[in-house]
């Protein structure tokens, strides 16, 4: 009789491990069946995926080349974009768990030098409203400080003095405003506590505690392990990028690393780990913001805390690259996407591509991939062509004939000289966003945007020029008139 119910119960295990195998597979296939179609759709040079669930990679695969033809690997170097926020705020609270920093006292206590303007407002700025965005420094006034391409151990102290002086516009505290001077304000307070560049202190007490050893955050270090480029996307088709490594912006979106190496920054997330207390493991992961109904920002993550579907996350994005991770502790699961290809237009690509690795391992089942949007390009480009036409037509009906109504053609000049003037102010304006970021994040647009610009000038003038040939031909005949 024992042997029997041993039999059975041996043939019971066999037959979970064997539906417990079967079910892995069919994610597996699923994940590489989804990832496949999207990077296909989306037009991805390169990628890399890793996939962690109780404490085990359960997939890994990579996609494409690097910008100089290489193929991907899991473990080359992508630049993290603000996927770098929670390894910064990581930082921030190591020290905190140290006693070298306060989360609420005033950042003066630690950058003395740098000064803001309060604008009538009662608060001080603290290392808390640094870390949730909630200082009172505008987006607009981060992204003035963002790609600024400065390189070397003086970097983030020259971005800090270009910030110098800045304009609250809401009382600390009080209103959630996703700026990157908040993370370089911390990367510099970080150099100021510990006596060391941003870079070193990373490495001696971060990245190395993790085994991290190629995440980096400066541009020669990355250069030496072998750091390529990524591509702009130009209609959605990737062209090899010139954008530089902005030593300065690393604590809030330069630092750079590998899927191999997100991996054990994923299983000290979901599993704890010496670099901070209990308490302070638990704060790192605490909402503070509440952003939007169940969604929170708390220490440099986007926080969810719906009912049954909680988790935490962050997406990054350079000029040509963008990252996704993502973390479920209750379902004991992390995840890391890396790509190397990017324009403001497909800011939600990876986003989808998120989602989809997240139904997959949640729910079993593949879900659509939204197809590939460029409608903001198409229609700058319609526009363009349409006007340029237009404004050859216009002049050469204008040289050829005589001119009726020539204050209305003046107007139409002056307007168009106008236009050409107020066009990218006027963008700016309407995106919140300055040029150099604009031109950055979505070359294509800008590139129209300028041709725009040349032809509404060129347009103008030519107006004028003709409109003054013409009267000054009409003028002469009415004076040779006159004499005869």
């Amino acid at each position: 009789m024992k042997k029997v119910i041993l039999c059975l119960l041996l043939i019971t295990i066999t037959i979970i491990s064997l539906a417990i195998d079967v079910e892995s597979n069919d994610q597996t296939n699923l994940m590489q069946e989804y990832m496949d179609e999207a990077i296909k759709e989306y037009q991805i040079p390169g990628a890399s995926l890793a996939v962690i669930k109780d404490g085990e990679i359960i997939f890994q695969e990579n996609w494409g080349i690097q910008s100089d033809g290489t193929p991907v690997t899991a473990d080359t170097l992508f630049t993290l974009g603000s996927v770098s926020k929670p390894l910064t705020s990581l930082a921030i609270l190591r020290l905190v768990d140290q006693g070298k920093i306060e989360l609420d006292h005033a950042i003066d206590t630690y950058i003395t030098s740098f000064t803001y303007n309060k604008n009538g407002f009662e608060n001080n700025i603290t290392i808390r409203h640094l870390l949730t965005h909630t200082s009172g420094i505008s987006s607009y006034e981060g992204l003035k400080i963002a790609e600024l391409k400065l390189r070397g151990k003086d970097a983030i102290n020259q971005a800090v003095k270009k910030l110098n002086d800045v304009r609250l516009n809401h009382e600390p505290g009080e209103v959630h405003q996703y700026s990157a001077a908040n993370y370089l304000l911390l990367g510099s307070i970080i150099e100021k506590v510990t006596d060391q560049t941003f870079s070193d202190f990373m490495d001696s007490e971060i990245l190395s505690s993790l085994d991290m050893n190629h995440t980096v955050s400066n541009f020669a270090t990355a250069t030496s392990l072998g750091y390529q480029p990524g591509f702009q996307s130009w209609f959605g088709k990737p062209i090899k990028s010139k954008n530089v490594f902005d030593d300065s912006g690393v604590p809030y979106g330069y630092m750079a690393s590998t899927s191999n190496d997100i991996t054990k920054y994923i299983n000290f997330l979901l599993e704890g780990g010496e670099l901070l207390s209990d308490q302070y493991f638990d704060i790192y992961f605490s909402p503070q913001v509440e952003r939007k109904d169940n969604m929170n920002y708390g220490l440099g993550w986007r926080i969810s805390t719906e009912k049954n579907d909680e988790f935490f996350f962050h997406g990054g994005e350079t000029p040509d690259s963008r990252a996704e991770l993502f973390i479920n502790l209750k379902k004991n699961y992390g995840f890391i996407l890396l790509t190397n290809k990017n324009n403001f237009s497909e800011v939600m690509h990876t986003s989808y591509i998120r989602d989809g690795i997240k139904t997959i391992i949640e729910d079993k089942q593949m879900p659509a991939i939204p197809k590939e949007n460029h409608q903001m390009q198409w229609m700058a480009l319609i526009v363009t062509c349409t006007l340029a036409i237009l404004a050859l037509v216009n002049l050469i009906r204008l040289k050829r004939k005589n001119i009726k109504h020539m204050n209305f053609w003046s107007m139409i000049a002056i307007l168009s000289i106008i236009l050409s003037i107020s066009l990218i102010p006027a963008l700016i304006y309407l995106f919140g966003s300055p040029w150099h970021i604009i031109y950055s994040y979505a070359p294509d647009t800008a590139f129209l945007i300028k041709c725009l610009v040349g032809i509404l000038g060129v347009n103008g003038a030519a107006t004028f020029i003709i409109i003054l040939k013409k009267r000054g031909i009409k003028f002469l005949k009415k004076k040779n008139t006159a004499v005869y």
